[in-house]
């Protein structure tokens, strides 16, 4: 089993169901750390001393949208020299929302899909890719 988990955060439980059940699925050995608001996932990043594997988050949440999130990681310097892979996983994305999210030098916006082939297909390039890449503090 990994040390390094995939941070998940949406609010809805049945995004978990599917998308959390095709992250175990697909990357057995990071344990995946689910959340239902960023406020949560931005604390327990602050006091976590784990490496990440990766942090997938839907924008639309309630409090703190994953917009905040990302902005928190950047202006917090211990979380952002971990170099964690931050990519969207949100519906609807709109041309203002591409432009906002990559002023956030995120690393990916997805759009969740209708279908659970192509939804499970999208999560199989993130795992493989970022599998294969080197970073700092991994």
């Amino acid at each position: 089993m990994s040390i390094h988990p995939i941070i998940f955060v949406d609010n809805d439980e049945d995004e978990d169901m599917l998308i959390g059940g095709m992250l175990r699925d697909l990357a057995p050995t990071h344990p995946l750390l689910r959340f239902s608001t960023a406020a949560a996932a931005l604390a327990h990043l602050k006091v976590g001393n784990s490496q990440p594997f990766l942090i997938l988050c839907e924008i639309n949440l309630p409090g703190m949208n994953g917009l905040e999130l990302r902005k928190a990681l950047l202006a917090d310097e211990k979380l952002r020299k971990k170099a964690i892979p931050f990519i969207f996983l949100t519906n609807p994305i709109s041309p203002v929302t591409v432009e906002e999210v990559y002023e956030l030098q995120v690393q990916g916006l997805l759009e969740k899909k209708l279908t659970l082939t192509e939804q499970r297909h999208d999560l199989q390039l993130i795992i493989a890719y970022w599998s294969h890449c080197r970073r700092p503090n991994t």
